[in-house]
């Protein structure tokens, strides 16, 4: 379920207003635990981390590639495969704006074995003379405050991915992207309407259909509504 929803103006940052956004959502579930923050690059912030820190927030956000990011994954990392064509690393590091160094799993998956990975693709560094072609690989990097092995770490964060099926539920079944007003607070109020009947479509689902496998909104339409209704038509 969607426990909150902002909408914020397009020019602003995706970190904008983050830790507010988080208080308020935490407030909403109230004592319910959180088990688990991942984000991606466009949060990484030393005030971020501090505060999930200090509220004892277990974190995973995607890193940004500057070049110090981008000289430990091509010379400093000392690669464990895992499997084939996927090696992981880890390491400290300490950005100028962060209080304190922090862990940072390392990622990089050859394009020939994986073609649909993630990640970027890192060219050879100008400054640099590589006996290595570092562009036949792509990197992800993650920092993160816990404790877990590497891999599991990099397992998790990938689970993130399936925020973007919601995403893609919410403006396709849901049309969340179609209701713009031209006042803020009244384009926010419908969003925040299409976002209680999502959720009210997602206990529906869980109460009544109950399926392995995640149904979108026009499949129900058409399996629970459309079809028995015609039937039923046929047999009057």
């Amino acid at each position: 379920m969607i426990a909150n929803y902002w909408l914020r103006p397009g020019n602003t940052s995706a970190s904008t207003n983050y830790l507010s956004f988080l208080e308020d959502t935490l407030s909403r579930l109230q004592n319910k635990k959180v088990g688990l923050i991942r984000m991606d690059s466009g949060f990484i912030s030393g005030n971020i981390m501090n505060y999930l820190e200090e509220n004892k927030l277990p974190y995973i956000i995607a890193c940004r590639f500057n070049n110090r990011i981008k000289y430990s994954l091509t010379h400093d990392a000392t690669w464990v495969e895992v499997t084939d064509g996927l090696d992981i690393s880890e390491t400290t590091y300490k950005s100028d704006s962060w209080e304190k160094p922090r862990r940072i799993i390392m990622v990089r998956q050859e394009i020939e074995k994986h073609p649909m990975a993630a990640g970027k693709q890192i060219k050879q560094l100008e400054l640099f003379e590589d006996e290595e072609d570092f562009g036949k690989y792509r990197y992800s990097c993650y920092v993160t405050n816990l404790t877990l092995p590497a891999k599991v770490v990099y397992d998790t964060y990938r689970g993130r991915a399936d925020s973007e099926n919601r995403i893609k539920e919410l403006k396709y079944d849901f049309s969340l992207d179609d209701f713009v007003s031209h006042n803020f607070w009244a384009t926010e109020a419908c969003g925040n309407f299409i976002i209680m009947a999502y959720n009210f479509m997602l206990l529906f689902r869980h109460a009544l259909i109950n399926f392995d496998k995640r149904q979108f909104l026009k499949t129900i339409r058409y399996e629970l509504l459309a079809t028995p209704a015609y039937l039923g038509k046929i047999k009057d």
